[in-house]
């Protein structure tokens, strides 16, 4: 039997069936949308070829691979177009210029890895978990595949090409940070490209990287005694703060409110922030109004380097730490290369540091700070409201040339002293005032 249509009780159907065997197997159903003849007998010869295929497929990994176009409506993308399509894709929020270029080059050595090791892939959906495990592979033991890094800066209205020989040894939160690039470029890319699973969808590493250090008090009162011109904003700010090297230095009028707060968001995160401005940094900000001109920014000269040229920041301040004698770099355990510990990043763990010295609240802390991550930091910021907030970072101490403000005084001594201390220098009629609402008080 080939096709026909079906008897019913006012006639006939108006499509044929179809009704045929493969392989000892009956097939029948609906030609859909053929009521002429020629058209489901078509129908009927496209499907019995298609079934044909799949009778001839040995395993369910066989049938995936070769019908996984047909399962997914995917197309084909080539490893080198790639990366441009992912950065088409919309996102909650767009990378900077300069984490595309990051996440550019990161990409860029897979591909290479990819040409010189398995030539024969070409597409997206080619690259297996076999693929990605080797790649991260050559990250732990012998770093990027690609030896000669470029990368291009603007710098003084020009584009200058820069250049440096790679690593030998990565820390685990470079590769993870490869590893983080990759996989979000095939999950990007998974549906369009026809992608039935990530193949970087596997446990990264351990993050074995240096952490920064806080500056210790002595270091601090080190610092404080030797300022120049460039260093003292970035410390005076960063220490009242706690707000990063990005921060800083693209901290613009517009963020200082009522010349109380400094309302704005984090770059990195996009956190909101209301930080109250403490005395030592409100009375710097005095001065920096003439200084910084009819310039949107608070520091202009550290603006502008850090749009064109930001590791000239952190230059400028290890060569100060450095002159002082404060080691800034750390040789890592697994590896021969040297990493940051001391710059203007350690700043934000000096502010954490001794907010925690000095008895202020985890949830007033992270709040300023911008910490959002973890689930529970989200319920404790919510208790960190203005008033407390300008409460507790009154009671931070000034390493940086200001005088030191006394920790809090959990039995009321030192507000008896002051107390004691404002009364001896009242007039006779004030004196009976505050006489007048202590014994209201004890009513």
């Amino acid at each position: 039997m080939s096709v026909a249509k079906r008897k019913t009780s006012s006639g006939e159907t108006g499509e044929y069936h179809y009704d045929f065997s493969q392989n000892g197997k009956r097939y029948r159903g609906v030609c859909e949308g053929c009521t002429t003849k020629p058209a489901a007998l078509l129908y009927e010869r496209r499907l019995k070829e298609k079934v044909k295929v799949l009778s001839e497929q040995k395993s369910v990994g066989a049938l995936v691979e070769n019908f996984k176009r047909e399962l997914t409506g995917g197309d084909k993308i080539t490893l080198d177009a790639a990366f441009e399509l992912y950065l088409a894709k919309p996102r909650r929020k767009q990378p900077s210029v300069q984490q595309q270029q990051i996440n550019q080059s990161q990409w860029n050595d897979f591909v290479a890895f990819m040409h010189e090791t398995y030539p024969a892939v070409e597409q997206l959906d080619g690259v297996s978990r076999t693929h990605a495990e080797a790649y991260i592979r050559q990250l732990r033991e012998n770093g990027r595949y690609l030896r000669k890094i470029t990368y291009q800066r603007a710098y003084q209205g020009k584009t200058v090409v820069h250049s440096y020989d790679a690593q030998s040894r990565l820390s685990g939160r470079t590769v993870n940070a490869f590893h983080k690039t990759l996989k979000s470029v095939f999950a990007k890319l998974q549906e369009e490209a026809g992608i039935l699973y990530n193949p970087f969808e596997f446990d990264m590493m351990d993050n074995d990287s240096e952490s920064r250090d806080a500056f210790t008090p002595a270091e601090l009162k080190l610092i404080g005694d030797n300022f120049d011109s460039f260093v003292r904003p970035l410390f005076l700010i960063g220490i009242c703060t706690g707000l990063s090297e990005g921060d800083i230095c693209t901290l613009r009028w517009d963020d200082i409110r009522d010349e109380r707060w400094i309302v704005r968001k984090r770059r990195k995160t996009g956190a909101a922030l209301e930080i109250p401005i403490l005395p030592p940094l409100a009375s710097f900000l005095n001065e920096q109004k003439s200084v910084s001109a009819d310039s949107e920014y608070v520091l202009p000269e550290h603006a502008a380097m850090y749009q064109t040229n930001p590791s000239g920041i952190s230059y400028r301040v290890k060569s100060f730490l450095e002159g002082l004698g404060i080691q800034t770099t750390r040789t890592g355990r697994n590896r021969g290369r040297a990493t940051s510990v001391k710059d203007v990043h350690s700043l934000r763990h000096t502010f954490a540091y001794l907010a925690g010295c000095y008895q202020i609240p985890l949830p007033v802390v992270q709040s300023i700070l911008g910490h959002m991550s973890p689930e529970m930091t989200k319920h404790y910021q919510a208790h960190a409201d203005r008033e407390a907030k300008e409460k507790y970072l009154a009671k931070m101490p000034d390493f940086i040339g200001h005088s030191e403000v006394k920790n809090i005084d959990a039995t009321g001594n030192q507000i008896r002293t002051e107390l004691i201390q404002k009364i001896q220098h009242m007039s006779h009629a004030q004196l009976i005032k505050v006489v007048d609402f202590v014994e209201r008080l004890n009513e």
